[in-house]
């Protein structure tokens, strides 16, 4: 492999697995596949609602933009590079292969966590969240090693790439979110913008996260400027309305499971649903049940 030799590593590729792979016990394959599930598109929808209704609703969005962006890239990215996984190869074990759509690099696990952590850490600049954000990049990008559904340099692509994708949001984030758009136009851009992605992300994930999205900025523009949701609670209050909001979001994928198991494209229209959910429908029901930050709180 062209990252080993460049290392000065001489070493095969089933012989670097087996060596990673040779303390393999069932307890670690569990932990090292709910670890890559954490990796994963449906965990940061979660996580994205969760700072919604309780941190920074403004930042939600932004960070939602930015992972759309990045997974995009991804996306793009493998299917120039047509590089094949290491499924099948021999002397090499694979686990959870499911998560292992698609080729193999860059690594769509290692560049999410690469994106997600290092931009929520602006939100949360706290070294013990830093410390937090960094075990999750690293422990996210090896349980792929582990797994055997990913090369080394598809993890180091994905990291490098994750960071990257930041570092150019960040400038892009200083101009685009300062324009004077009308409601119209935000409306119409938060549709289009995303199924701009639809023809490089239409895998089972590209479809539920681009819905999302859609969902979710559609519904964050209206909410600004019809309800103006006041996001931070005291903690007991966080922990109920966040509990609440994501049992309704979890319940309304799982009715319309069987339906996205055969249909994957009702991932999409679905998918805009729970977005919407996420940033208007919870926001109003947080209002009407009075779960929702006081002007002095939410100014303190």
């Amino acid at each position: 492999m062209f990252l080993w030799s460049l290392l000065g590593i001489n070493l095969s590729p089933a012989a670097f697995y087996q060596s990673i792979q040779a303390i393999h016990t069932p307890l670690l394959d569990f932990f090292f596949i709910s670890i890559s599930f954490l990796g994963s598109e449906p965990i940061y929808i979660l996580l994205l609602s969760t700072i919604f209704w309780n941190l920074d609703k403004r930042f939600g969005i932004r960070l939602a933009t930015l992972f759309l962006c990045s997974m995009g890239l991804n996306s793009i990215l493998k299917n120039f590079f047509l590089i094949a996984r290491p499924i099948g190869q021999p002397g090499i074990r694979s686990l959870y292969t499911s998560s292992a759509g698609g080729y193999s690099f860059p690594s769509g696990h290692s560049q999410g966590a690469a994106t997600f952590y290092p931009y929520l850490w602006q939100l949360r600049p706290k070294l013990v969240w830093k410390i937090f954000g960094i075990v999750m990049i690293l422990v996210i990008g090896f349980s792929r090693l582990y797994l055997g559904v990913h090369w080394p340099g598809d993890v180091l692509g994905g990291y490098i790439l994750g960071w990257g994708s930041v570092l150019i949001f960040q400038v892009i984030d200083k101009r685009l979110f300062k324009l004077p758009f009308s409601l119209p136009l935000k409306l119409s851009l938060a549709i289009i913008l995303p199924l701009l992605f639809l023809p490089i992300y239409h895998s089972k994930e590209g479809l539920l996260l681009i819905g999302f999205i859609i969902g979710l900025t559609a519904g964050y523009f209206l909410e600004d400027h019809f309800l103006d949701y006041r996001e931070r609670t005291k903690i007991f209050i966080s922990l109920f309305k966040t509990l609440f909001g994501l049992v309704v979001l979890g319940l309304w994928f799982l009715i319309w499971y069987r339906l996205t198991s055969s249909f994957s494209w009702l991932y999409l229209p679905i998918s805009v649903v729970g977005g919407f959910w996420t940033s208007l429908g919870a926001p109003y029901v947080f209002r009407l049940f009075g779960w929702e930050a006081s002007y002095q709180l939410q100014k303190s």
